[in-house]
Parts: structure tokens; sequence; C-alpha cells
């Protein structure tokens, strides 16, 4: 519980500013205005003698969860690695471009040893694919690669899935071998986008939770093969599939693949956990809690000795059940509250979604009616009540919505972790505004009298003499 409520917390943070976990999803777009014609590099006037897919694994860092792909290319002992992933963060000012859809990246230049070096630092595995191409191909990819790294042609507005590190070396590549790749993966592909999200970010709970809350029902399409290829590990390994036609013969594209770094670090996921029963739990468990809560606030306890203790509580209990319920109300009112606005931009992949309901915007209202009830506040109780019952009934409707054809969004796990959440907290209100708590004053004496001892009993009298009085 401990865990899934630092994870609730971080998912704040994560959703509100969505551009700390973006650059580890995605990317980057291709076109750009034509340049003016300029000279190339020295290098591009010659193939390369090597042309390779580096495909570095993950790392412990947000940003680093869905590894990374780049270009070596090499002249002999010269060796350019380009890299697709490079961006600058500028603080509130990076928040405000990626808000408007203007996050941007750009291709940057760097040497493999340089780059050897900062993934062994991170203990991330680096893998090289030794492509087959033919000397025109290398020398066209090369130009391409030198020409679109040129500083009016290197930045691009970033997108998640469908533009990013990843398939901007896919669609070079794709060009370069005149639209082989898009031809050979043109078949349904394994997993929607937010499977492959899940699976790669299960390992960080927060990071896992967040971007489930964030991304709306567009991410559960299932995209094609080629488009699946924004992750990549699929990248690397549909490259040793595809097969080239060489005069009378085919012939693999991976000639060769090379261990340049090597991890401990486990594989990732094929697949997305499996979390709808743990969520479950997790929110039966926490809704049960709120709602006893509640009603030990209320005095509903019983007559037995563990009921009577537990009367002496009351308003520990009361004052506990208003400060939780403000803030969920909090943590859930701003989540909804970013949901729905992300409906509003430039990210497809955070619209319609159905998450808006299981966090309604509207439970803000919970942080004052939850403080108010903390403090023993007359009507503070009902107020709470008819809050919650709105939350229920607009979970109840986020939960059965996606389940409707043409409406549908994967959001069992977080449906299955916030409805009886909800209906916990609607139970302890009930209780509360059926019998409301009093005053703290007020209650103080009730208590007082409740659990003083009763005097005792007067031993009946001896027959003893008297003594005589004393004038």
């Amino acid at each position: 519980m401990k865990q899934l409520a630092r994870a609730l917390l971080v998912s704040l943070a994560l959703v509100c500013g969505a551009s700390l976990f973006g650059p580890a999803l995605l990317g980057v777009s291709t076109a750009s205005a034509a340049p003016a014609r300029r000279s190339l590099p020295a290098q591009t006037t010659k193939a390369p003698t090597r042309v390779s897919l580096l495909t570095m694994g993950p790392g412990d860092h947000p940003f680093a969860r869905f590894g990374h792909t780049a270009l070596l290319l090499e002249w002999g002992d010269h060796t350019r690695v380009y890299n697709f992933g490079t961006f600058f963060f500028d603080g509130l000012q990076g928040v405000k471009d990626f808000m408007a859809g203007r996050f941007r990246y750009w291709l940057s230049v760097s040497d493999l040893q340089r780059t050897l070096a900062h993934y062994q630092a991170e203990e991330r595995s680096l893998i090289a694919q030794d492509l087959d191409l033919t000397r025109k191909q290398a020398l066209q990819l090369a130009r391409l690669l030198e020409e679109n790294a040129r500083p009016e042609n290197r930045f691009y507005d970033y997108d998640y899935y469908k533009d990013n590190c990843t398939t901007r070396v896919r669609d070079v590549l794709d060009e370069v071998l005149g639209g082989a790749l898009r031809r050979s993966f043109q078949e349904p592909g394994s997993l929607t986008f937010r499977e492959h999200t899940e699976r790669l970010s299960a390992e960080n709970l927060g990071l896992y939770v967040g971007l489930d809350i964030a991304l709306g029902r567009f991410t559960d399409q299932v995209p094609t093969r080629f488009e699946e290829l924004w992750v990549p590990d699929q990248l690397s390994a549909a490259l040793d599939e595809v097969t080239l036609e060489r005069g009378k013969r085919r012939v693999p594209l991976v000639r060769a693949t090379r261990v340049l770094a090597e991890t401990e670090r486990p594989p990732s996921r094929e697949a997305p956990p499996r979390w709808v029963p743990r969520f479950g739990l997790i929110g039966l468990a926490l809704g049960a809690c709120v709602a006893g809560l509640g009603h030990v606030a209320a005095g509903r306890v019983g007559s037995s000795p563990l009921g009577r203790r537990l009367l002496r509580a009351r308003g520990a209990a009361r004052a506990l059940f208003g400060g939780f319920a403000a803030l969920l109300g909090l943590v859930a009112g701003l989540l909804g509250s970013v949901v729905f606005v992300f409906w509003f931009t430039k990210h497809w992949a955070a619209h319609q979604n159905s998450n808006v309901l299981l966090f309604a915007p509207w439970a803000l209202a919970l942080t004052y009616s939850g403080v108010r009830l903390a403090l023993g506040k007359a009507g503070s109780a009902a107020t709470t009540r008819r809050i919650a019952f709105a939350c229920v009934i607009a979970a109840v409707l986020g939960t059965l919505l996606p389940l409707l054809p043409g409406v549908g969004q994967d959001n069992l796990r977080l449906a299955a972790l916030m409805v009886p959440l909800w209906g916990g907290l609607l139970l302890g209100a009930s209780a509360l505004a059926a019998r409301a708590p009093l005053p703290a004053s007020d209650e103080r004496a009730s208590l007082t009298a409740t659990t003083a001892e009763p005097p005792p009993e007067r031993s009946a009298p001896r027959d003893e003499p008297i003594a005589p009085e004393t004038r």
C-alpha cells in the first residue's frame, strides 16, 4: 500500500511534467525545409566500410527505460554515431513547449569511443548489427545523415510513438533500402502502443502508473508491424528477419551482430504484466480501510470491549478520515484536471482518455470538505458524501464506457484500484453523515463522561464501637 501511495504521488508529477518521461518514449519527424546546398563533409565522398544499427538497452532513469537506437558509420578508424535522441529540457519553458506540442529534439553526431564510454558508465548494453548494404546504399545513407545533421535541418518536433529516435532510424534505412522495410512489415503488430509502454515501464511503478493514467484510447489500437518499430528492441528484432534480393539470391540484411557492451540487467519483458487482480486487491484493501475508518469515526463500533476501545479513538478516526479524503481529492482531482487538459493539446496519445472519469476533476472539492470534516465542522460529512457519490458514479462510468464498441480503452487496472477506493470513501462518509461527529469540545466532554471510571462502591458498615464525640 505504501508503494502504491508513493506511486500515485509520483504519477502526479509524471503526468503534470510529462516532458520528464517523454524523452524515454518517443520523438521526431521526417522532412524539413530544403536547405541551401553546401559541399558535403569529406567522409561522405566515399562509402563507409561498415554500417551498423546500434541498440542500447534500458537504464535506470525514466529517460532510459525504453532503450535507444542510433546508427554507426565507419571509415576505417574514423567513426560517426548519428543520434536522433538529443534534446534539451529548459525548465518551465520546456514544460510550456511540450504542452504546446513544440518539444524539440535534434540529430547529434559523436564517435564510437565516447558513445561506448557513456553506455558502459550507465551499465547499459550496446549491440551493433552490421548491415549488408551495397556501396551505393552505404554512401546514400551517409549523405542523407550528414544532410540531416546540418544546423538548419537537424531539429524536429517530438511525437511519442509515430516519430522518435527509433522511427527516424527506421525511416532513413527504409529510404535507402527502397521501401523494403515497409513492404516487409504490413501485418498487424504483436502489441498495442500502450502494451509496449507497459512492458517497458513495469520495473518503475511510478512511471508505469503515470503513463497508464496519461494515455488515452488511441494508444490501444493495434499498429502495423512497421509502425510497431518505434521500440528499439522491436526494430532490432525486425532487421534480423529482413532479407534483400541480390541478383538471383536473397541475403539477410544483418550480416553480423557484435556485443560492444554487456550488462547484468535482466532483459526487457516480452509482454506487459497482468496486474488487474493486484490493483483490484489493493483497491479493495484501501477501500475497506477507509470505510472502516469512517464507521469508527461515526461511533458504529458495537458494544464489545474492542468497540469501546475504538469509541475512545473516534476523534482521531474522524481526523484521519477527513485528512485522507482531502489528500485523495487533491491527488485525484489534479490528475484528472491534467488528463482533461491534455484532451485539447496536440498530443494525440492523450486524447479521449476515459481516465478523466476515474480521477474526476471535481474531486478537488474533497480537499476543502475533507479538512472541514477533520476539524469536526457541521455539514462537512454530508458534503463529503455527495462529492464521493459523484466520484463513484463517474468511476463506474469510466469502467463501463471503455467496454462499448468504438470507445474502448484498456483501463481495467486503474478501474480496479479506484472504484473500490471511491466506494470505501462513500461508505465511510455516509456513516458519518448519518451520525455526524460532535464538535471537538463537545466530543471531549462526551468521551470523558463515557470513559470515566465508575466510583467505587461503599462497603457495608460493620458493628464497631462508636467513638465518643469530642467537644
